[in-house]
């Protein structure tokens, strides 16, 4: 075969190959390219962005100054002439411009901007509880993942035992007693992996709504441990969150705005003025008439004296909802940190070498039971232990991990990559 045959056939067998034998079988998905899918994706994300354009044209809107209003006046029957609609008689003219004073305008610009940074920093926050969802989804759905696996590799034991075991029964070496409850051990376990099962397929759902996957996609994800981190220190994590909590910063903002719309409502107060031009042709004491048109109303009755009070009582409300979540989330983080910690402190007693002489466990009884060095209550009871004490490990892994999740979520930015 010549030099340019056997390229040919490399790139045939790169282009068909695929579709003959299947894709590759590396289908898991990484958190982190979760979270990138998720900034992309989520339907949820995306409409809370147009938010944020809403608030841009409410800027704009505010910017502009109220339109010029014209008059036309003219005659419209002359009763000594018997003739409608004669403006050559007597019309008049006039266009009135009004004009905001006392700082309407400007304030209400400024707090339609306050309004726009809000709307961003909800956003943020949008995203960061997102992120908080799917990291516990994922994590979930990690340990769901793992106890499978543990429950098909018990299962496919059982099943070779039940095989062989079928086999001594016919030749008596075994009583029917004894290949029963082989047989109940056997469904108890995979009334489990069934549960389970149920449980990984809502876990599922919920990872393809946020991340937009079609509903007949194969997802896989896996339980990775982050180092734990002995440098975190409570206070200065605590202080990281009241300076970077979205959430707290859109409490700032709404400060902010109140005390903004106080000095619009005070304005407000002051009527706006209206100034124009009036031509009059023959409806006036001169033919000709041109006269300046000034025109405010006389606040006696309304001074817009309710909505300033009521600004000020947003005031004091907004002041109550920042104290107050500067609290939970000073509690928020020292929880988080507690958790972290505590879940670390039960994980970190299963050792490498604890886990593998479980595992040796399992393998030897397996081997001492089909020996018959063991009785079968024996077996039935290491594999008892061996199950319950793989999940126990799959579960506080899992806690662990989402203790982490929290810990991001709780500080308001990425503490601890995983």
């Amino acid at each position: 075969m010549n030099k340019k045959s056997f390229i040919g056939c490399l790139i045939f067998f790169g282009l068909v190959a695929p579709n003959l034998f299947g894709q590759s079988q590396d289908t898991v998905l990484t958190l982190v390219k979760a979270k990138e899918r998720l900034l992309k994706k989520n339907f949820y994300l995306l409409a809370a962005y147009y938010e944020i354009s809403q608030a841009e044209a409410q800027v704009i809107q505010a910017r502009l100054w109220y339109n010029p209003t014209v008059i036309w006046n003219q005659e419209a029957y002359n009763s000594a002439e018997n003739k409608y609609l004669q403006a050559r008689n007597q019309f008049e003219a006039q266009i009135n411009q009004t004009i905001s004073i006392a700082g309407k305008h400007t304030n209400t610009v400024k707090l339609a901007k306050i309004n726009l940074e809000i709307n961003k920093m909800q956003f943020t926050d949008v995203i960061r509880s997102l992120l908080y969802d799917l990291g516990n989804n994922y994590n979930n759905l990690a340990a769901l993942e793992a106890k499978e696996k543990l429950y098909n590799a018990v299962l496919a034991s059982y099943e070779r035992l039940i095989l062989a075991s079928r086999k001594e029964l016919q030749v008596g070496e075994i009583s029917v007693t004894e290949d029963l409850r082989i047989k109940s051990e056997y469904i108890g376990v995979k009334t489990q992996a069934l549960d389970n099962a149920i449980q990984k397929e809502q876990y599922l759902s919920q990872v393809r709504t946020l991340l937009q996957y079609p509903k007949d996609s194969v997802i896989r994800v896996t339980q990775k441990i982050p180092i734990y981190n002995n440098n975190l220190e409570l206070d200065s994590l605590i202080t990281r969150s009241l300076f970077v909590r979205p959430d707290l910063k859109v409490s700032n903002l709404m400060r902010e705005y109140q005390e903004q719309n106080l000095k619009l409502q005070r304005s407000l107060a002051v009527p706006d003025v209206s100034i124009g031009y009036d031509y009059d042709k023959g409806g006036n004491y001169t033919r000709n008439y041109q006269g300046l048109v000034l025109q405010m109303p006389f606040p006696v009755f309304n001074r817009n004296q309710g909505s300033i009070k009521e600004a000020q009582y947003n005031i004091k409300q907004s002041q109550l909802h920042r104290d107050y979540l500067k609290i939970n989330i000073t509690n928020q983080v020292i929880s988080a940190f507690n958790q972290y910690k505590k879940n670390f402190e039960g994980l970190a007693s299963y050792t490498s070498e604890y886990l593998g002489s479980l595992k040796q466990l399992n393998i030897n009884t397996n081997t001492y039971f089909q020996k018959r060095d063991i009785s079968l209550l024996e077996f039935i009871d290491y594999q008892r232990i061996y199950i319950s004490t793989n999940i126990q490990l799959i579960e506080l892994r899992q806690q662990f991990l989402n203790s982490v999740n929290n810990l991001n979520f709780s500080v308001g930015e990425t503490v601890i990559e995983y």
